[in-house]
């Protein structure tokens, strides 16, 4: 029951983190835009001796690189949060396969995320930062492409954990009018008059 429990926890922390980091990503991504369209007077007096060109390109790569050392990170971070998960509900006293299958699932996505759209994603990423739109068309758009099927997975992975933490809760409850049930049934007993 312990262990259900923890790995209910984990998977809150870890749909609360996926939400957090996706957020903190699409925001990066505007951090740059936000300094250049509204700077403060101290901004001002860098932009005018160095011109918004190379500072914009500058803020763009900082910020993208932020982003990527997230992605990075949390992608890493997801894979152990994935792994204790499924220990736990390996190793609990109510084994249920459907909670381990989309524990599984979950995982899975993280790691095609991980190994398979983030590091492609990173390398696109820098290869184009310092490069203008017209010259790097092509690239840009595989970026495009890669950040749909990030945004997808995330989604999918999303949509799982809310079925599995509907699934724990569910279970919970019916854990609970069990044991009620019970502790009744065994009261009755004790209260019934001996023949």
């Amino acid at each position: 029951m312990f262990s259900r429990r923890l790995a209910t926890f984990l998977l809150g922390v870890w749909i609360g983190c996926c939400v957090l980091v996706d957020i903190v990503a699409l925001e990066g991504q505007r951090t740059a835009s936000k300094v250049l369209d509204n700077p403060n007077p101290d901004v001002k007096d860098v932009l005018t001796k160095s011109g918004n060109a190379p500072v914009g390109t500058l803020l763009h790569h900082t910020a993208s690189e932020q982003v990527r050392g997230t992605l990075r990170t949390w992608g890493a971070a997801q894979l152990v949060i994935a792994l204790i998960m499924l220990v736990l509900l390996i190793f609990t006293d109510q084994r249920k396969i459907l909670a381990i299958a989309m524990s599984a699932a979950m995982g899975i996505l993280v790691l095609i995320q991980h190994f398979g759209v983030t590091p492609d994603l990173n390398m696109l990423g820098r290869s184009v930062d310092f490069l203008p739109e017209a010259t790097s068309f092509s690239a840009r758009t595989q970026i495009w492409t890669l950040t749909q099927i990030y945004g997808a997975l995330e989604t999918l992975k999303l949509i799982i954990g809310g079925i599995l933490a509907s699934y724990f809760f569910g279970m919970e409850s019916t854990v609970k009018r069990s044991k009620t049930r019970r502790t009744r049934t065994a009261d009755a007993i004790l209260d019934a008059p001996v023949k």
